[in-house]
């Protein structure tokens, strides 16, 4: 057998891995379209070079062709919405000050979260308040008087 076979077998196997270990359905566009090459070196029907052609052509093209449409198809399922939106309404003690220049912090369910007050006004250790909303890693929150 010629020396790509053993290549094209390689890519097929390392390729099948990462996805397998990733799931980001990028290396599995590589893994079908060495299929292909890989059939063609194992009965010597084109030379290598044709074959590192054909695996360019299909891999690009499955790319961009495949993958946006597998990935709407993956997430179309998935609920991006998490449990933290629970804490939107409930009342928590400030554990260090904020303001405009300083985010403090509050802790929920022995996790310390980021916080500041919604309208960047001052709170101090120990106020109690209110999470309004929830940005990015940060509660945004108001005080309760």
């Amino acid at each position: 057998m010629d020396y790509m076979f053993w290549i094209w077998l390689g890519i097929l196997v390392v390729t099948a891995i990462v996805e397998l270990v990733t799931m980001e359905v990028v290396s599995i566009w590589f893994t079908c379209a060495a299929v292909i090459p890989f059939i063609l070196a194992a009965t010597k029907a084109v030379s290598w070079e044709w074959q590192l052609v054909i695996f360019i052509v299909l891999s690009a093209a499955m790319i961009i062709g495949l993958r946006p449409v597998t990935k709407k198809f993956l997430l179309k399922n998935s609920n991006a919405r998490t449990n933290t939106s629970a804490y939107i309404g409930k009342r928590y003690r400030m554990l260090t000050r904020t303001d405009f220049e300083t985010v403090g912090s509050l802790k929920i369910n022995d996790v310390v979260w980021s916080a500041v007050e919604e309208n960047r006004q001052a709170l101090e250790a120990g106020d109690i308040v209110e999470v309004v909303k929830i940005s990015g890693n940060k509660l945004l929150v108001k005080k309760i008087d």
